[in-house]
């Protein structure tokens, strides 16, 4: 499981859970939730896992607040004010991301995005390592358009 970590922001300091595909791989994002990463980082159902990928702080801001929402911590009417008051916050000490595997969490907290982990695999400068890619959901094969990833993409991660 993923989380996000909040420390130093007080009243908001916790850690929440960050899942947003169950066991299937289906995403679990709602539209609601679209709307509030679209609205507060920028990010399309499409660009989404380039967010990720590039460790885009305000991208897991915006993730930070909707898993404060799910958690019940805060209501949907507050979410823009937190997402304000954590974008003043200082990314990588005070909003962390974690996983259950600690590979994960020293590259998706430590390294900034395009360093290198010493993976041997690359497509090119700033491409991810074979640990970024794991903490994306994986991509769905229903044909549902809020989690395709274009063949070229595709391709271009598997080679």
């Amino acid at each position: 499981m993923d989380w996000i970590v909040i420390t130093g922001v007080k009243p908001y300091d916790g850690r929440y859970p960050l899942e947003f595909a169950d066991e299937d791989g289906e995403l679990t994002v709602t539209t609601r939730e679209w709307g509030w990463i679209k609205r507060l980082a920028g990010y399309h159902p499409m660009t989404f896992e380039d967010g990720l990928r590039n460790n885009d702080p305000e991208l897991l801001t915006a993730l930070a607040v909707i898993a404060m929402r799910r958690a019940d911590k805060i209501d949907r009417l507050e979410l823009p004010a937190v997402f304000e008051k954590l974008a003043d916050a200082p990314f990588g000490s005070k909003i962390l991301f974690e996983s259950d595997t600690a590979e994960e969490v020293d590259t998706a907290v430590s390294d900034p995005p395009g360093s290198s982990t010493g993976s041997e695999r690359s497509s090119g400068t700033g491409s991810p390592t074979d640990s970024e890619t794991l903490v994306l959901p994986p991509p769905n094969g229903s044909g549902i358009h809020a989690s395709a990833v274009s063949v070229s993409d595709r391709q271009m991660w598997e080679t």
